[in-house]
């Protein structure tokens, strides 16, 4: 009798363990009731099989005996608890990064990655976009028709940054902030960045015809692209936090972009060595930018 219930005590184990990785791996509340069972069928084989020999241990420690099962439930509502905080992080973190990057990306996000204060530095591409002539564009249209092709242009441009797994850093007024190589590592960041652009601009030109006929307006914007060490991460308050970028790389691609004109992407000397095998640019053009003492040597994408 005494082998017998050894082996039965040993497949209760063993189903016991089972039971655990599934649920681990599923976090399905159903396995709990079944280690519950389990547990207290395990318990109670082991003191009928030990009794004998454990009479005089169990007699003196009845109290912490009868305690185990208020134990065992204790710690199985301290591991869901656990399993359900990790829940509401995973979902603040995919709510957070879904306004930023794309459902891909998301996904990559949430092994591990919590929402805190802090950056760290980090070599991405940077990419600013605007409307050129907004001012004068508004002025012949009333507020509703100003945003609702703003709105159209904005779904253009996230549209072709998700394409490549970019992340939206931002809207400002007319203009847009994106980057590549952050959250998630892109060796080929500037080629990413540089090719959603072209498709960004291409579609641009058919979308300015469809704004013409409709409102009698131009609608073009400029790009400017750099590349550079910057500090990336969640910066604000602990009440208010935004994911984004900030450092010289930021102010220069900011820059260039005041350089491109209507239907144009620029590029810094640092992204153009990143990639001028893969597309074609014009001849380098030494600009000043504001904030630079030395001109700054910039490129022009060409595409058809």
């Amino acid at each position: 009798m005494f082998e017998l219930y050894s082996l039965i005590l040993l497949f209760i184990l063993y189903l016991t363990i089972k039971v655990i990785e599934r649920y681990l791996h599923t976090n399905d509340t159903s396995y709990i009731f079944a280690l519950m069972i389990l547990l207290f069928a395990f318990f109670n084989l082991w003191l009928n099989s030990y009794s004998d020999i454990l009479g005089s241990f169990i007699e003196q420690f009845k109290i912490i005996v009868n305690a185990l099962p208020i134990v065992i439930i204790a710690v199985v509502v301290h591991l869901e608890g656990l399993r359900k905080r990790e829940e509401r992080e995973k979902k603040r973190t995919r709510e957070f990064f879904s306004k930023y990057v794309s459902e891909k990306i998301v996904d990559s996000l949430l092994g591990g990655n919590k929402l805190e204060l802090g950056g760290e530095k980090h070599q991405v591409t940077i990419i600013f976009t605007d409307v050129r002539g907004f001012t004068s564009l508004s002025e012949k249209m009333d507020p509703k028709q100003v945003v609702e092709v703003l709105n159209g242009h904005f779904d253009i441009i996230t549209d072709e940054f998700f394409r490549e797994e970019g992340t939206v850093l931002k809207y400002i007024g007319d203009a847009t902030m994106a980057m590549f190589n952050a959250p998630v590592i892109q060796p080929d960041h500037a080629e990413r960045a540089v090719r959603a652009c072209i498709r960004m601009q291409k579609r641009m030109q058919e979308y300015s015809r469809h704004i013409h006929a409709k409102f009698g307006v131009d609608f073009t914007i400029g790009i400017g692209i750099n590349t550079g060490d910057v500090i990336v991460g969640n910066i604000g308050s602990h009440r208010y936090m935004d994911y984004t970028i900030i450092g010289d790389a930021v102010n220069t691609a900011s820059r260039l972009n005041g350089q491109a004109k209507a239907g144009e992407i620029v590029v810094s000397e640092s992204t153009h060595l990143l990639i001028k095998d893969k597309f074609r640019f014009s001849e380098p053009i030494e600009v000043t930018v504001k904030g630079k003492a030395l001109p700054v040597k910039i490129y022009k994408v060409v595409y058809e």
